[in-house]
C-alpha cells in the first residue's frame, strides 16, 4: 500500500506543473490576456488537431520526421561510436585527431545548414545535419567509456593471454557500453531537435517542422501549437524509452563487476 501511494504521489508530482501550465493558459485564452491571433486557445489546439487527423497530414508529416530522425541518428551514432572506440584505444589517433574533431564541434550546428544546402543532397542533407548532431555525445561518451575501463580487468586479460580482439569484446566493449549508451540517449533526444531545425532550413521534404512553418505562414498558430505538443510528446517517449534501456544496462554493469 505504501509502495502504491508514493508512485502516486510521484505521478501527482510530474503532473502538476503541465497542469499549471494548461490552467494558465486557459484562463489567458479566456479572459484575453494574451491576443488570441499569436496565442490559440486549448480548444482551437484541439480543433486543428482533429484536422490535420482527419486530413492524415499530421501523421504523414510525423512519419516522415521519425524516419528521418531514425536515418541521421543511425548515421550519426554509429559514426560517433567508431570515432570514440578509435579514439579510445589509440594514444596516437587521440593526439592526432582530438583537436580536430573538438575545433569542428564548436562550430554551431546551423552553420552548416547552408553549406549542406549549395551541396543540394536532397534528404541526405537532412539526414546529415541530424547526424553530425548525433555524432558528437555518442563520440565524447564512447571515448571516456572506453578510458574509464578499470586497469584491473585489462591485467586479468594479459594474464589470461586474451588476443586484442577478445580483448575487446570481452573487456573493453561490456565495460564502455553502458557510457556509451548514455551518450545514445543524448545523441536520440538531439537528432529530434535537430529534424525540425532541418525542416526548416532545407524545406520541400516534408516533415512535421516543415508543417509548422507552413502553418505559420498562413497565420495558422493552432496547428503551430501542435506541432509543437506533438514534438515535446514524441521526444518525451523516445528519452524514456532510452532511460529505461540505459538503467538496466547499469544494473547489468553493476551485475558484472559483483561476478568478477
Amino acid at each position: 500500500m505504501k509502495i502504491k501511494n508514493i508512485k502516486l504521489t510521484h505521478v501527482l508530482e510530474a503532473a502538476l506543473l503541465p497542469a499549471t501550465i494548461f490552467v494558465a493558459w486557459f484562463l489567458a485564452s479566456r479572459y484575453n490576456v494574451l491576443p488570441g491571433n499569436l496565442f490559440p486557445s486549448p480548444s482551437d489546439v484541439l480543433a486543428g488537431f482533429y484536422e490535420v487527423l482527419n486530413d492524415g497530414s499530421f501523421f504523414y508529416n510525423l512519419n516522415i520526421s521519425v524516419i528521418r530522425v531514425l536515418k541521421g541518428f543511425l548515421l550519426g551514432s554509429t559514426t560517433g561510436f567508431l570515432i570514440g572506440i578509435t579514439l579510445g584505444m589509440s594514444r596516437f589517433l587521440e593526439k592526432l585527431i582530438t583537436p580536430i574533431f573538438n575545433a569542428i564541434r564548436q562550430v554551431p550546428l546551423p552553420a552548416w545548414a547552408p553549406l549542406l544546402v549549395l551541396v543540394s543532397l536532397g534528404e541526405m542533407s537532412r539526414v546529415l545535419f541530424i547526424a553530425m548532431g548525433a555524432c558528437y555525445p555518442v563520440v565524447l561518451n564512447t571515448f571516456e567509456g572506453v578510458k574509464s575501463v578499470r586497469h584491473d580487468y585489462m591485467e586479468v586479460g594479459r594474464m589470461f593471454k586474451f588476443s586484442k580482439v577478445k580483448c575487446f569484446f570481452k573487456i573493453i566493449l561490456p565495460s564502455s557500453f553502458p557510457a556509451t549508451l548514455t551518450g545514445l540517449r543524448l545523441s536520440l533526444s538531439i537528432s529530434w531537435m535537430l529534424v525540425v531545425a532541418a525542416e526548416i532550413f532545407m524545406t520541400s521534404g516534408g516533415g512535421i517542422g516543415e508543417m509548422m512553418w507552413a502553418c505559420r505562414e498562413f497565420s495558422r498558430m493552432d496547428l503551430v501549437v501542435v506541432g509543437i505538443i506533438a514534438i515535446a510528446f514524441v521526444g518525451f517517449a523516445m528519452n524514456f524509452t532510452m532511460r529505461k534501456l540505459e538503467r538496466l544496462f547499469s544494473f547489468w554493469r553493476i551485475t558484472l563487476k559483483q561476478s568478477r
